[in-house]
């Protein structure tokens, strides 16, 4: 199974070093393929760990809440200020619902907690948590304006016009908080504790250096 999570990787890094910096809509099917690649990579590793029930448990809850965040806040602002989705791409279900935030947030949360627990075993369930939180937090935050602005799967402006800074403050904060008690609900020990090294902390680095890279060449090309 740790081969088979590796070839994942190297799969996924090969094809979004080359297709994620295209524009949203020269291929439609791409971010759907990404993201589902993504989240079936972070399914298997959480398998792996702490077999199917337990992996089926923390998808769904995952899954749910951050569902829950998106439906809030498309029908009242909070927490996450006002979105609008677009585009053909966010795999909707019924044309209403997008499938691709909580899968993604689910894979990178996954990720994130994966790598985490391998680099820092001595870490305790509540302590494991708040990292994840924190590096969970900060992946958004790099991949924001490539998810929004670049990729089109939404807009977002929290509650007015511009980007206000305390609406946008407890935006991440609730994305904070809902990343801290997810984390909890997954599994602490892994089998990889021993090598200290991990193919889901590969591709949390190679996720995070794609959106850096992805998001100066679209601050560059708005200059």
């Amino acid at each position: 199974m740790s081969s088979a999570i590796a070839w994942i990787c190297g799969l996924w890094t090969i094809g979004g070093a080359v297709l994620l910096f295209q524009e949203a809509g020269v291929q439609s099917w791409w971010d759907a393929l990404w993201v589902l690649f993504l989240a079936l990579l972070a399914y298997v590793g959480l398998v792996q760990v702490g077999g199917l029930s337990r992996a089926r448990m923390c998808a769904g809850v995952v899954l749910l809440v951050f569902a829950g965040l998106i439906i809030l806040t498309a029908l009242s602002g909070w927490p996450l200020g006002p979105v609008r989705f677009t585009g053909p791409s966010a795999l909707r279900v019924g044309n209403v619902f997008p499938l691709l935030p909580p899968l993604l947030a689910f894979s990178i949360l996954t990720l994130c907690q994966r790598a985490l627990a391998v680099a820092c075993p001595g870490l305790g369930m509540n302590a494991l948590a708040a990292a994840v939180a924190s590096v969970f937090v900060a992946t958004v935050l790099n991949g924001s304006v490539f998810l929004s602005e670049a990729r089109l799967w939404w807009l977002w402006n929290p509650w007015g016009e511009g980007m206000a800074v305390v609406p946008a403050a407890i935006a991440l904060t609730s994305i904070a908080l809902a990343g801290f008690f997810l984390a909890r609900i997954y599994p602490e020990d892994t089998d990889l504790k021993l090598t200290r090294w991990s193919p889901a902390a590969v591709v949390l680095i190679v996720s995070n250096i794609l959106f850096l890279v992805a998001n100066t060449l679209h601050f560059m090309g708005r200059l």
